[in-house]
C-alpha cells in the first residue's frame, strides 16, 4: 500500500460517534467535551535514516523537531498543546551524554508553547526512534472541511527551506549551509500563536499544516472539500536558497496553509499587523476538482505530489 492507500484503509477501524467531532483526514483527532470545549490528539515520530541523519542532527536539534513535529499538527487545529507522552527506542543504553541534550530541546520547545510532558514508554530498538503523543484543546477547532470555490489560499510563511537543507548537505559541510536554512530543518518553528488567533476571529475556513508539501497538502484539503484549487507561481513565497520544486514539494515546513473568505481579508490584514507577520495569498478555491498551477496566465494542471512514506520505487 502506499501511504495514501493506508490511510484510506485504516478508516475503517477509526471510530465513529457523537464525541467525535473528526478523526478521519484531519491533523488531530477531535473530540467535543462540551459546546465549546475539544479534546485535540495527534501523534508524530522520527526515524534514524528515515527522518534525520546523526551526521547533521544533534540530540538537542531531535527534540526540538520532535516536539515542533506535533505542535504543528496542534496549531494546524487553532488549538492550544497541554499534555505529551514520550516513546524512546535506542540501540544504545540510556547515557546523559545524549538523552541530556535530547531531553532539553524536547521540554525546552514543549514548555515554549505551554505544553508538558506527563510521561511515556523506552524500549530497546535495532535504531534510534522516537515518537510524541500530544494532547491538546481547543474553543473552535479548524478542520481541513470548510474551504468553498472562491476563497483565497494563504500560507504563512516562505516555504523550501527545509527541503533545501537535505539537498544542500550531500554536498557541503553543516557549517558551509546558511543558518536560515539550518534553522529550518533542524529547528523549525510551530506556528502555535497563528493557528489560535485565526481560531479565536473565525477566520480561516479550512487549514493545515505543511508537513508533506504545499501540494499534497493543498490537495488533501481540496479531496475533504470536493473541489480543487489554483495557485499562482509569482505569489509562492519560496524560501531562501531554496528552488521553486521545493516550495511546492519539499515538505517539512511546518508552515500554516489555509483558506480565507474575501469578506475577512481586511481582518486578516488586522491580524498580520498585530502579530507582525506577512501572510502570502498564493492561489484560491474552484470547483473544478483539479490543481493547477498558473504561470503568465496560463493553467498548467499539476500532480499533488509531495512526501509519501510508501511510494514506490
Amino acid at each position: 500500500m502506499t501511504e495514501k492507500e493506508w490511510l484510506e484503509y485504516l478508516k475503517k477501524y477509526l471510530v465513529e460517534n457523537s464525541l467525535l467531532l473528526r478523526s478521519k483526514s484531519e491533523d488531530c483527532a477531535v473530540i467535543r467535551l462540551s459546546k465549546n470545549k475539544y479534546l485535540l490528539f495527534t501523534t508524530d515520530a522520527l526515524v534514524e535514516k528515515i527522518h534525520f541523519q546523526f551526521s547533521y542532527t544533534s540530540f538537542f536539534d531531535l527534540g526540538v523537531k520532535l516536539a515542533t513535529s506535533n505542535l504543528s499538527d496542534i496549531a494546524a487545529m487553532g488549538g492550544d498543546p497541554k499534555w505529551a507522552l514520550l516513546t524512546l527506542g535506542s540501540p544504545n543504553p540510556i547515557d546523559s551524554s545524549w538523552i541530556d541534550p535530547f531531553m532539553e530541546g524536547l521540554i525546552f520547545t514543549l514548555k515554549k508553547f505551554g505544553a508538558l510532558l506527563v510521561g511515556g514508554d523506552t524500549v530497546k530498538s535495532p535504531f534510534f526512534f522516537l515518537n510524541l503523543a500530544l494532547i491538546g484543546e481547543a474553543k473552535n477547532p479548524i478542520l481541513r472541511k470548510g474551504a468553498k470555490p472562491g476563497e483565497y489560499i494563504f500560507v504563512s510563511r516562505p516555504l523550501g527551506e527545509s527541503s533545501a537543507f537535505l539537498r544542500l548537505i550531500k554536498n557541503r559541510s553543516l557549517k558551509e549551509i546558511p543558518e536560515s536554512v539550518k534553522l529550518a530543518h533542524l529547528r523549525p518553528e510551530p506556528e502555535i500563536i497563528l493557528g489560535k488567533e485565526l481560531s479565536e476571529k473565525g477566520l480561516a475556513t479550512s487549514m493545515i499544516d505543511i508537513s508533506d508539501g504545499l501540494l499534497l497538502d493543498l490537495w488533501r484539503i481540496c479531496e475533504e472539500n470536493e473541489t480543487g484549487a489554483e495557485i499562482w507561481e509569482e505569489k509562492i513565497p519560496v524560501g531562501n536558497f531554496a528552488t521553486l520544486e521545493e516550495a511546492l514539494s519539499g515538505g517539512e515546513d511546518y508552515a500554516l496553509l489555509f483558506t480565507v473568505k474575501k469578506e475577512n481579508l481586511n481582518t486578516l490584514e488586522r491580524v498580520a499587523k498585530k502579530l507582525k507577520k506577512t501572510f502570502f495569498k498564493i492561489g484560491k478555491i474552484i470547483k473544478e476538482k483539479k490543481l493547477y498551477l498558473v504561470k503568465k496566465n496560463i493553467k498548467i494542471e499539476i500532480k499533488p505530489e509531495g512526501y509519501n512514506h510508501f511510494k514506490a520505487s
